[in-house]
């Protein structure tokens, strides 16, 4: 189904057969569909694509706000990979890392805010991350593709 411009879209994350996807739905599908297995849903409206991909860190806040407190393996790998790509865009910053329970956890800060987040530090293999990435990647902009590799260094901060 395509939708029509100024058209109001949910978007969902959710977990389907152990894999991570975005299904976009209008109204009337919304209201009716399954809720077991989202994640995390959001409502926008359908407009042309303009220009490069932007990326809206606060739904991935959201997102990551849901995540967190999952105890589903898929989940809490998703939450780490999140948390990694808010760091790296300088959305939260690493306070410290606690051991609870033979694990470490990662507890971050929302910058400017006192909101934090706790993530469990995964062990994610070099198969997993990348199609973890590609499908955040996809989940983010299913018509376009996105460089969100967490690879690279973060840009050095200008003096002043």
């Amino acid at each position: 189904m395509e939708f029509q411009s100024g058209q109001d879209v949910f978007s969902l994350l959710r977990v389907n057969e152990g894999e991570l996807a975005r299904v976009d739905l209008c109204s009337s599908c919304f209201d009716i569909r399954n809720q077991k297995e989202d994640v995390v849903y959001w409502r926008t409206q359908q407009k042309a694509q303009e220009g490069p991909m932007r990326v809206d860190f606060d739904l991935l806040l959201g997102a990551l706000d849901s995540l967190a407190n999952d105890q589903r393996e898929d989940r809490r790998d998703l939450a780490y990979l999140l948390a990694l790509l808010l760091v790296r865009h300088r959305k939260l910053r690493l306070e410290r890392v606690e051991m609870r329970k033979g694990k470490e956890i990662l507890v971050l800060r929302r910058v400017r805010s006192q909101r934090r987040f706790q993530v469990e530090s995964r062990e994610l293999d070099e198969e997993r991350r990348r199609s973890l990435s590609a499908t955040l990647a996809d989940l983010l902009d299913p018509t376009r593709e996105a460089d969100l590799s967490l690879a690279a260094e973060p840009e050095e901060e200008s003096k002043s």
